[in-house]
């Protein structure tokens, strides 16, 4: 959990442009996300589930706090599908997929409540709930297999 929670805040430190950032520590949170269930088991995966987001908006990457739950919501079913293991599309495409779909979903629901002027930054708002969740989700998965893979080795 702790090493998840320095990962997110790699963007703190790091000079990197906002987008590149986004896809950098993204597909970290997820790779953590994917470990620390396989390794830690649900509850723990779980707990990180509520925490991170609530770290991603003190540390200003979400903009609304009303987008903390989507967080949850769209990280917790993540979480829940990397549980199940089987074909490819089912282990490496599924849950991010449904991770970007129900956190896209979530931030329009959130944007329908609150006044954000149709423009650039509701724009900006739905593509970090999608395109960058869908991306990060994949890589985040293929990371944490690897590591995974690479851990039971050594033993």
């Amino acid at each position: 959990m702790a090493l998840a929670i320095v990962l997110q805040s790699l963007r703190l430190v790091l000079p990197l442009p906002p987008v590149l950032s986004t896809f950098i520590i993204g597909t970290l949170v997820n790779m953590m996300l994917v470990i620390t269930c396989r390794i830690c088991g649900l509850t723990a995966a779980v707990m990180l589930t509520l925490l991170l987001p609530v770290l991603a908006y003190m540390q200003g990457q979400l903009l609304l706090p009303l987008l903390i739950p989507v967080v949850v919501t769209g990280n917790l079913l993540y979480v829940l599908l990397v549980r199940k293991r089987g074909s490819l599309i089912l282990t490496y495409f599924l849950p991010p997929l449904l991770k970007a779909a129900a956190m896209y979903a979530g931030a329009r629901i959130v944007l329908m409540f609150v006044y954000i002027p149709v423009g650039a930054m509701a724009d900006s708002i739905l593509f970090a709930m999608s395109v960058p969740q869908l991306v990060t989700g994949i890589a985040g998965i293929a990371a944490g297999e690897r590591i995974l893979l690479k851990l039971k080795n050594s033993y």
